[in-house]
């Protein structure tokens, strides 16, 4: 059985993308590029500890020492080393999937973003909606009122007719299913 969408949803021959799609491309960048973030910071603390220790209070014929020794010094670099390398994967994928309108998210759940007049969103656009916009000043914005504007932000397609958010508004885009409908519909 094949979807048929709503015709209200349909904008330049694609249909909008629900909600819950957006939120879930919106969740598995987060968690890819804030998660690799972490990962680094973590390893980075691990190593901090390390080097702030006082080495001679250690007795290098304790069990514990080489294995405290072990555990700092390798599993700290290997946390820097994963975290920085998911995250240059996911930036390289991120700035290749951004000419076709999409972030890995959006790729991963089958959306992308175009023009409100129709037109895809070039590279150029979707970076300035994707990152200036959408991380940069919604992340600023909410900031300073203490994450109500980013509620507000992503919840705002579930009533806008254009199932835009309003970093959507701002940039004039629309994110649309990836296929565009079929022109029996």
């Amino acid at each position: 059985m094949q979807y048929e969408p709503d015709l209200s949803d349909v904008r330049h021959g694609y249909v909008l993308a629900p909600w819950l799609q957006r939120l879930a491309a919106h969740f598995i960048d987060r968690l890819l590029a804030c998660g690799a973030i972490f990962i680094g910071l973590l390893g980075l603390a691990v190593r901090i500890i390390d080097w702030l220790d006082d080495p001679y209070e250690r007795d290098p014929l304790l069990s514990d020492g080489w294995l405290r020794d072990f555990v700092s010094s390798e599993v700290g670099e290997w946390l820097i080393f994963t975290g920085a390398a998911v995250l240059l994967a996911y930036s390289v994928w991120f700035l290749f999937t951004l000419r076709n309108g999409q972030t890995p998210g959006k790729q991963m759940v089958g959306i992308r973003v175009i023009r409100s007049n129709g037109e895809p969103s070039g590279w150029t656009d979707t970076f300035m909606r994707e990152f200036v916009l959408e991380w940069l000043a919604v992340g600023f914005l909410s900031g300073i009122t203490g994450g109500i504007f980013y509620a507000v932000n992503y919840l705002w397609p579930l009533w806008d007719k254009d199932k835009q958010a309003l970093h959507d508004k701002i940039a004039e885009t629309l994110v649309v299913l990836d296929r565009p409908v079929s022109s029996s519909v």
